[in-house]
């Protein structure tokens, strides 16, 4: 990896960015992962995040925002050593490919013509 890339990924201005985009895939992540268990096409994997659901849907989209905006958070408190710049990547890498996942299911399901049972993370 070039010095230039490496700088670029760990700017500040960069992990700025990669947590504001993490903030908004984990809302992403929680409005589809609502969308698919009330369809019934879906269950929670997660086990913390299933607990959750079970005290129903405003207490789960709580206790999602709130870790993630906790661990968000505490990146940021900590964005002066590089090892929080460069932890922010792979995390914000997870949340595009699982909103990724939710918008190929969608896509899928379209295609489809009904649901198809799955379990969610």
């Amino acid at each position: 990896m070039t010095k230039t890339l490496r700088h670029r990924m760990t700017a500040p201005r960069t992990f700025e960015r990669a947590l504001g985009v993490l903030l908004v895939l984990n809302l992403l992540d929680a409005a589809f992962t609502l969308a698919w268990i009330y369809s019934g096409v879906a269950t929670e994997a997660n086990p913390v995040m299933a607990g959750a659901m079970v005290l129903g849907p405003g207490f789960f989209i709580a206790t999602k925002v709130a870790l993630v905006t906790l661990a968000a958070a505490l990146l940021w408190r900590n964005r002066e050593h590089l090892t929080a710049r460069w932890a922010v990547v792979p995390v914000a890498l997870l949340y595009a490919f699982v909103a990724g996942g939710h918008i190929g299911f969608a896509i899928l399901s379209t295609m489809h013509g009904g649901p198809i049972p799955v379990a969610m993370m």
